[in-house]
C-alpha cells in the first residue's frame, strides 16, 4: 500500500512540476496565451494537486517514508505553485490588465490553493519534518504571505491551513527562535490575533465568516504560546505591545453572541483562552525590566486588573491557575508596586494562597516575594501586610 501511495506521489510530482514551470513562465513571458491552453493546464494542476493531497491523507510514519523519498523536489514545487498563485491574485486585485475580467479558472485556482498548503499540513503533523520544513528556504515566507493576504482573495481554509503549518512548526524547539527573528512572522501571526472579534460580533452577520475570524485567532495564538516557551523569546515577544494586548484580549473573551449553534464556538474560545494565558505566564517569565513593562505600558497599564480577573472568574480551573501562575512570574521588587495599589490583586493573591494546591503555592509565593520587596517602613508594606496577616492566620 505504502509503494502504491510511493509511486501515485512520484507520478503527480513530476506532472504538477512540470506544469507548475509552464504557469509560472506564462506569467513573465509579454506574448499572449490561449486562454483554453492555460484553462488546460490549471485544470490539470488542480486535479494532480486533489490526487496528491488525496495521497497524503495516510499515517505519519507513511507520510515521513514518502517525504524521505519525494521531499526535496516535492515542497519547493509546493512553495513555487503558492506563491505563484499568491503574486497573481495581488495583481489582480490591485488593478491590471486581468482585474476586471471574469477568470474561468477561478474554481480550479482555489481547488489548487487549498490543495498545496493542506499538502504542506499533512508533512507538518509530522513530528521529525517540523524541523527541516521549517529550516526548507522560503517555506515560512511563503506561509507568511498566504496569512497576509487580504480577506477574499483566498479561499478561507487557506488562511487556516498556513497558520496551522506556523503553529505546528513552532512547536519544536530547534525552530522557535528562528521563527520568532524570521522577518514579518511575528507581526504576520499578531494581524489576526489582534482582530478585536468581540467587538465586532454583531457586524458581522454570516456564522462562517466568524468561524474563520475565530480560529484564525485561535491557531494564531496557539503559535504564540509555542513560540513563547522558548526563553530567548521572552524577551522579544514581551516587548511586541500587540502581540501581549492580543493575548489579553483573547484571555478576556469568554462568551459570544455566536455561542450554541453547534459550531464550537464555546470549545474554541476555551481553548483559545487556555493559550493565551499559558503565552501570558510563560512572558510573564521575562527579565525584570520586561516584567515591569507588562504591568505598566501595555494595555494602558491594566495587565494586572486584567490578569487578576481572569484568575477571579474565569470559569475554567486550569485558565485560573495559569493567570496565578502569571502573577507569581510577574511578581519582583520592580513590579512590588504595582501590585500593592491594587487591592484586587492582593485578595486573589490571599484567596488562592489558602488553597492546599499548586495554585495555592503559586500565590504564596508570590505574597512571599512582594514581602521582601518592600521594606517594612515603606508606606506601601501597610497595604500589602493586612493580606500576610490574612494568610499566616489561616495557616496557623
Amino acid at each position: 500500500e505504502m509503494e502504491r501511495e510511493h509511486h501515485g506521489a512520484a507520478a503527480a510530482a513530476a506532472a504538477a512540476s512540470s506544469l507548475a514551470n509552464k504557469e509560472g513562465s506564462r506569467s513573465t513571458t509579454p506574448d499572449p496565451v490561449d486562454p483554453d491552453t492555460v484553462a488546460g493546464l490549471v485544470s490539470e494542476i488542480s486535479n494532480t494537486c486533489e490526487v496528491m493531497e488525496a495521497i497524503y491523507r495516510c499515517s505519519a510514519d507513511a507520510v515521513a517514508s514518502s517525504f524521505s523519498k519525494l521531499g526535496i523536489e516535492l515542497l519547493p514545487m509546493l512553495i513555487k505553485i503558492t506563491n505563484h498563485e499568491v503574486r497573481r491574485r495581488r495583481d489582480r486585485a490591485q488593478g491590471s490588465s486581468e482585474g476586471d475580467q471574469a477568470d474561468p479558472t477561478a474554481d480550479a485556482r482555489d481547488v489548487i490553493l487549498r490543495k498545496t498548503t493542506k499538502m504542506i499540513g499533512h508533512f507538518a503533523r509530522v513530528g521529525s519534518l517540523t524541523q527541516p520544513l521549517a529550516y526548507h528556504p522560503g517555506l515560512l515566507s511563503c506561509l507568511r504571505r498566504v496569512v497576509a493576504c487580504p480577506m477574499g482573495l483566498f479561499p478561507r481554509e487557506c488562511r487556516l491551513n498556513a497558520l496551522w503549518i506556523v503553529a505546528n512548526l513552532a512547536c519544536n524547539a530547534e525552530n522557535m527562535v528562528m521563527m520568532a527573528c524570521h522577518p514579518g512572522l511575528l507581526e504576520t501571526l499578531v494581524q489576526p490575533a489582534f482582530r478585536p472579534i468581540e467587538e465586532e460580533e454583531n457586524d458581522i452577520g454570516d456564522i462562517d465568516l466568524f468561524m474563520e475570524a475565530l480560529r484564525s485567532r485561535d491557531i494564531a495564538i496557539r503559535a504564540v504560546f509555542n513560540l513563547s516557551w522558548a526563553p530567548e523569546n521572552k524577551l522579544l515577544l514581551s516587548e511586541h505591545a500587540n502581540l501581549v494586548e492580543a493575548l489579553l484580549r483573547t484571555l478576556m473573551y469568554r462568551t459570544s453572541s455566536w455561542g450554541g449553534f453547534g459550531r464550537g464556538v464555546s470549545g474554541i474560545l476555551l481553548q483559545s483562552r487556555k493559550h493565551a494565558a499559558s503565552a501570558l505566564r510563560n512572558l510573564a517569565g521575562a527579565p525584570r525590566r520586561n516584567k515591569t513593562i507588562l504591568c505598566r505600558q501595555v494595555a494602558n497599564g491594566t495587565l494586572l486588573d486584567k490578569i487578576c480577573d481572569s484568575a477571579r472568574n474565569d470559569p475554567d480551573a486550569e485558565v485560573r491557575e495559569m493567570a496565578v501562575a502569571t502573577l507569581n512570574n510577574l511578581a519582583c521588587s520592580s513590579t512590588a508596586d504595582d501590585f500593592v495599589k491594587r487591592s484586587g490583586v492582593l485578595d486573589i493573591l490571599a484567596d488562592t494562597a489558602l488553597l492546599e494546591t499548586d495554585e495555592g503555592g503559586q500565590a504564596s509565593h508570590a505574597l512571599r516575594t512582594l514581602e521582601k520587596s518592600i521594606p517594612e517602613d515603606d508606606s506601601s508594606y501597610s497595604l500589602l501586610k493586612p493580606y500576610l496577616d490574612k494568610v499566616t492566620a489561616a495557616k496557623e
